[in-house]
């Protein structure tokens, strides 16, 4: 593998937009906004399970609003209930032994929000699904709008090998984690003060960054011969971004679905692709399985389902036949002409280009040498392997 490490003047964020996740903001209509969003899913993984209940917010600032304050039970038909725990955050926790997820059980939640209102799903029966059978890449090009270039990557895919008796619809969820260093040890800055730090300190010269693939993964295999897939699509990464060129993982949980469950999350699939980009902030006004009982006209968003789990994850590094054209967010400007007096105070600390000789009049952006500036962390991941 190749780098080919080029320093224009961009932002890192510019580098996350340009790789594998797209920019979306979707098409929420008036009569959307402000709506109760219940999401869920009841796994066989440990027992911890999590309920999230947020609202809608403003088209033009389209983060959901969590809704700390409700009263969340999950129930199944064999006439257990599950109290869950109030976070304050918008989640509620609570602990299901996975004993309880057999086939032949369902589940369902109830909700009252601090207003009053009762909100109920349907019941989504517990299906069984397999280990993930693989997850691998491939090297790709994919066309530009220029007939004479393309965009080089990895192309992600998973292979599912499940059993008869197995469910017949799946989804995947995709986290990747990848290492990137700043380009620059701290050494010179000033806060009104000129400073040196010897030895230079390293301590923020690495980090990781884990971030959710904003895709939406599902497959149904019912009208195959046999409950198998081979090289289902996930994400591409391309080779302009940092995250090929120190070391990449991909963690791709699987889950088992009902069929109403996986029209859910196809339709969520199929609207964010009819829009051109991916659901990132809040969900479309896709309907789910909930459904407020105080007030039926006004509708619930979201999805409560039940689901086997099961979780693969792979290492990335070196790719053989890839030229990376990696871009720095290492952003540098000279000091104008009266020098350090020309900065302003609200700026301070500014760092400085330099080394043990002495300090040059070029003010560096903080990304130049503190990693953490592009929203990783500077402490290694447990399964981090390199």
């Amino acid at each position: 593998m190749q780098v080919n490490n080029i320093k224009p003047f961009l932002l890192f964020l510019a580098i996350l937009a340009t790789s594998c996740i797209k920019s979306y903001e979707p098409l929420i209509s008036s009569g959307d906004v402000f709506k109760v969003v219940v999401s869920g899913v009841v796994s066989d993984r440990d027992g911890n399970q999590t309920v999230s209940i947020s609202l809608t917010s403003r088209i033009n600032s389209p983060e959901p609003k969590p809704m700390p304050g409700c009263t969340v039970t999950i129930a199944d038909i064999q006439g257990h209930r599950f109290p869950m725990t109030d976070l304050n955050d918008g989640n509620y926790h609570g602990f299901i032994s996975p004993s309880y997820l057999v086939k032949g059980n369902a589940f369902l939640v109830e909700v009252t929000t601090p207003d009053g209102d009762e909100i109920i799903s349907d019941n989504d029966p517990y299906t069984t699904g397999p280990e993930v059978d693989s997850v691998f890449y491939t090297l790709k090009e994919i066309p530009t709008g220029n007939p004479n270039k393309s965009t080089k990557g990895i192309q992600f895919y998973v292979n599912l090998d499940a059993g008869a008796t197995d469910s017949r619809f799946y989804r995947w969820e995709a986290f990747e984690t990848f290492e990137y260093h700043s380009d620059y040890l701290r050494e010179w800055y000033y806060d009104g003060r000129l400073h040196h730090i010897s030895p230079p300190d390293s301590s923020l010269r690495v980090c990781w960054l884990t971030l959710m693939v904003r895709d939406v993964f599902a497959l149904s295999t019912q009208n195959l011969a046999e409950n198998k897939y081979t090289l289902f699509p996930l994400h591409f990464v391309n080779n302009k971004t940092a995250r090929l060129v120190y070391g990449y993982s991909l963690l791709v949980n699987q889950y088992s679905l009902s069929e109403q469950a996986y029209n859910y999350w196809d339709q969520l699939r199929t609207n964010s692709t009819n829009e051109g980009g991916l659901y990132e902030k809040q969900p479309l006004s896709t309907k789910g399985n909930l459904r407020n009982l105080t007030h039926p006209d006004q509708d619930v968003l979201g999805y409560f389902g039940v689901s086997s789990l099961h979780s693969k994850r792979i290492f990335v590094s070196n790719v053989e036949n890839l030229e990376l054209e990696y871009i720095s967010p290492c952003t540098m400007n000279p000091l104008g002409q009266w020098g350090l007096a020309d900065v302003n105070p609200k700026l301070f600390p500014i760092y400085l280009l330099g080394d043990f000789k002495g300090w040059q009049p070029i003010i560096m952006a903080k990304s130049c040498v503190d990693c953490t500036s592009l929203f990783g962390i500077n402490v290694k991941p447990e399964f981090w392997p390199y």
